[in-house]
């Protein structure tokens, strides 16, 4: 049973029920951190300073080890991110199937802004991150979890356009 404290976290204490039955899952209950990271970034869209503290508390273990983990792994976002996340792979098969061309193109035709990483509009964010294993698609990106490979100009539009 959760302890009422639990329950009144800003960010979590909504799901404190959710989380308690994640966390009976595993034999330790730090051993729950990367889902309830996920419930976390799905409640406020990024992992916060203030989010990584709630999640450190509800699995038992320091900020600082909340923070390693967040920053390990790139599916978790550091800052606020548009609508729709673009993670854009930008190594060698990538790189060398056009992944700079692709992420030209994305900046300039939604509306990014020189050195930002989320559109003027708010609808897309980019990052360029290390490999995503789909080398034999390349270039290739995942739009929120969704893979999409072989980019063009076109495929691009076809998979941005139907976004809101």
């Amino acid at each position: 049973m959760p302890s009422e404290r639990l329950r009144t976290l800003p960010i979590l204490g909504d799901r404190i029920g959710e989380i308690e039955q994640i966390c009976a899952k595993y034999p330790e209950r730090r051993s729950a951190i990367l889902p309830v990271l996920w419930i976390a970034q799905k409640q406020e869209g990024w992992i916060s300073e203030d989010a990584m503290k709630e999640v450190a508390e509800v699995v038992g273990v320091t900020a600082a080890e909340v923070y390693e983990v967040v920053s390990f792994y790139t599916m978790f976002h550091q800052h606020p991110v548009g609508r729709h996340h673009i993670a854009l792979c930008k190594t060698l098969s990538c790189a060398v199937c056009g992944a700079h061309e692709v992420s030209a193109y994305i900046r300039e035709k939604y509306g990014f802004d020189a050195g930002k990483s989320i559109s003027r509009d708010g609808r897309f964010s980019i990052e360029e991150v290390e490999c995503i294993g789909a080398c034999t698609e390349a270039p290739a990106m995942l739009v929120g979890e969704k893979l999409h490979g072989d980019l063009t100009p076109k495929s691009i539009d076809d998979v941005l356009g139907k976004l809101d």
